[in-house]
């Protein structure tokens, strides 16, 4: 009896395993999943797949300073490229409730100064799509213009601002 149950587990399991979900959005914003494909009426729209290529490269890795080398850092900068204008706009980042380096990134923002919009993806649907879309497997995703950061640190972001235009 025991190993009938079992089978009947099994090929049920197996049945729902090789089902296929289908997603649409409705038009008061709300998400539907369903297994039948969506009636035609529903509008189907296109979504914007990004790739790392979309987003300027991470920046290099900075070199720890010396005191005793302080000369030859100085040199070193002078024959440096100018760098870009510090980048203007709005910074948007993606967080949780929970999420500490969130609120680290959030707060270092706030205490310098720095404009920013905050999208928690776990009360705000459409930032959880956005989310995705940017290609965001953990919070805080900060976007500063081109520029995609996961994670939170403030040598980072200062070198994003100053390098983003």
């Amino acid at each position: 009896m025991k190993t009938v149950l079992i089978i009947i587990t099994i090929l049920l399991s197996v049945a729902l395993a090789e089902a296929e979900m289908y997603q649409w959005i409705a038009e008061d914003g709300s998400v539907t999943f369903k297994d039948t494909p969506p009636p035609a009426s529903k509008k189907r729209t296109k979504v914007k797949v990004y790739n790392d290529s979309d987003f300027d490269p991470a920046p290099p890795p900075q070199a720890a300073s010396v005191g005793h080398h302080s000369t030859n850092t100085a040199r070193a900068s002078s024959s440096a490229p100018a760098k870009k204008k510090r980048f203007s706009g709005t910074v948007e980042i993606y967080v949780t409730d929970w999420c500490g380096y969130c609120k680290q990134a959030m707060s270092y923002m706030s205490s310098k100064g720095i404009p920013f919009v905050a999208y928690n993806i776990e009360k705000d649907s459409s930032a959880k799509q956005r989310h995705r879309a940017l290609g965001g497997r953990g919070v805080p995703l900060i976007i500063i213009g081109k520029n995609r950061m996961s994670g939170f640190s403030a040598e980072n972001l200062e070198y994003y601002l100053n390098n983003s235009m």
